[in-house]
């Protein structure tokens, strides 16, 4: 009889410590998905943030770029008139000093999203597509028509925010000459 009944304490204690184990490791399990969640949720709030800085980026400069784009496409039109053409310069050389203001005092979205290594490194991507309106406006006036300078300066900012894309796992390339267009 007391063999029986140290088993059945033996039992009791067994179950009531594996019973313990089960609970561990369910809030374990809870604590690592509610880890998980929030580790996705950054994730997303990560590329949220990057695609919006992007996107708000090349709506902002759009018009300007366009005005610049649409002297480039009359510089190879041969039927353009000079009248034409230098109001279409005038124009692009406005909208380059516009964008170029513009850029001064640009500052990117959902900062509190981004860490400060992405934020520092688009802050720097920017400081390029200032440099390219810079290049774009000094070409317009010294009446250039090579544009490489700044077409390079706009390739510079894919670079720089393209791995900040693959990091946050956007599928995307971050194509700001194309977007402007």
């Amino acid at each position: 009889m007391l063999l029986s009944l140290t088993l059945a304490l033996v039992v009791a204690t067994a179950c009531g410590s594996n019973d313990e184990n089960t609970s561990e490791t369910s809030n374990a399990s809870e604590t690592n998905e509610t880890s998980e969640d929030n580790s996705t949720e950054g994730e997303s709030d990560d590329k949220a943030a990057l695609l919006k800085n992007h996107v708000e980026l090349a709506n902002t400069l759009r018009s300007q770029y366009s005005a610049i784009n649409d002297y480039i496409a009359a510089l190879d039109e041969e039927d353009t008139d000079e009248e034409t053409l230098e109001t279409l310069k005038n124009d692009a050389i406005t909208a380059a000093e516009e964008a170029i203001n513009t850029l001064d005092s640009y500052e990117l979205v959902q900062t509190d999203k981004l860490t400060d290594e992405t934020a520092s490194t688009f802050e720097e991507a920017i400081g390029d597509v200032k440099g390219a309106f810079e290049a774009y406006k000094s070409d317009l006036e010294a009446d250039s028509n090579d544009f490489t300078a700044a077409e390079d300066k706009l390739s510079t900012y894919s670079e720089k925010v393209t791995p900040l894309f693959e990091d946050a796992g956007l599928s995307s390339t971050p194509d700001l000459a194309s977007e402007l267009q």
